[in-house]
């Protein structure tokens, strides 16, 4: 058996966790800086592949405690670069990896931690039962989002009142991190259904293709308007242009589950909740941009969205929801749960950035 395989089993035996005090010794070593540090991953020797798993471990057992900012920022990168591997262009290191065993299993670990975790959160909220009943559980779903923090969250009357330009193109920014890719999350998302979903599903794509339209295309539109808001009253170097910590886990938490296939009626439920309050984030993020003097017709990505998602949200409701409901009798409280992990998920994001606004501004 090959020594990965062997370190696999050893490290699935949580019993046992003596290689804690090796990797200690390596602290300043992230999981990300170890994984890009070997070329194939499952050619890495029985020492090297055993701290890969031991860090996995580490960050598993201490990324969820309060005040573990640090270690739930390399778990969440880690986990997003692990998932990159399904989407990466050929010949690169990520590509060459992708059906790695040692990859495979890190995924499987950090993954089913972190979905375990956000799982936990959900079990401990106190909410009505989830009817089976397909319109009554539409009407459920949109009664919590309108009283959920996330469907009208403080952060938005900021960025639309008071916010500096730089926290502005900040917020953008974070954005895109979560929904750039849009469209592959939706052309996963229909993967293996068939009828009235399968067609709404391929609706939503169409539109995020431009519907043949090269300009209209959801990736060119949020690169150009990218640009512009970036460049708009020239560059800050104060500007968060990479993800944080939050943004990545929101991220993972729809990716994981489009790239899981336990998880097909959870993303139903989650993209419901990401295109029931997309009009409104957009619309008040272009309120943003413009109250600093932009352009609302260089505004693309955003004003899309406004009057397209709308549609979308419905679609989503009447002709993928309602026919699973009907179709198994455990699809509506799995539904729930992906609609509640959507809120739940965007709510951290958005107190992590209304909080860091603050912080930045005393």
């Amino acid at each position: 058996m090959p020594a990965y395989d062997v370190l696999i089993e050893i490290t699935r035996k949580r019993g046992l966790r003596l290689e804690y005090s090796y990797v200690h010794q390596e602290e300043d070593s992230s999981l990300y800086a170890k994984l890009h540090a070997i070329s194939e991953l499952d050619s890495a020797d029985a020492t090297t592949t055993w701290n890969l798993f031991a860090r996995a471990h580490t960050l598993c057992d201490l990324a969820f405690f309060p005040h573990n900012e640090a270690l739930r920022a390399e778990f969440h990168l880690a986990l997003s670069e692990l998932f990159a591997m399904h989407s990466a262009k050929p010949h690169t290191w990520l590509a060459r990896n992708q059906l790695s065993r040692v990859a495979f299993e890190l995924r499987k670990i950090l993954w089913e931690r972190y979905f375990g975790h956000e799982l936990t959160r959900l079990r401990e909220l106190d909410v009505d039962p989830v009817p089976e009943n397909p319109d009554a559980l539409v009407q459920y779903l949109k009664e919590v989002n309108e009283y959920h923090i996330a469907s009208n969250h403080p952060v938005f009357s900021y960025l639309c009142d008071e916010a500096p330009l730089v926290d502005v193109k900040s917020f953008f920014y974070q954005e895109g991190s979560v929904d750039a890719r849009f469209d592959d999350l939706i052309a996963l998302a229909q993967i293996g259904l068939d009828g009235p979903a399968k067609d709404e599903y391929a609706e939503n794509f169409a539109d995020e293709m431009g519907h043949g339209d090269p300009d209209r295309v959801h990736t060119t539109l949020f690169e150009q308007t990218s640009d512009y808001v970036l460049g708009f009253c020239g560059k800050n170097e104060k500007v968060m242009t990479q993800p944080t910590t939050e943004a990545l886990a929101c991220s993972n938490i729809q990716l994981g589950m489009a790239y899981d296939r336990r998880h097909t009626w959870r993303l139903a439920g989650y993209l419901a909740a990401f295109e029931l309050n997309a009009p409104k984030r957009c619309e008040q993020l272009v309120s943003a941009c413009t109250r600093h003097g932009m352009k609302r017709d260089q505004l693309g990505y955003l004003t899309e969205h406004i009057d397209a998602d709308v549609g979308h949200a419905e679609g989503l409701f009447d002709r993928i929801i309602k026919p699973l409901a009907l179709y198994d009798r455990r699809a509506p409280v799995e539904i729930a749960q992906g609609f509640l992990l959507r809120l739940q998920t965007s709510a951290d994001y958005c107190d992590a950035q209304l909080h860091r606004f603050l912080q930045s501004n005393v």
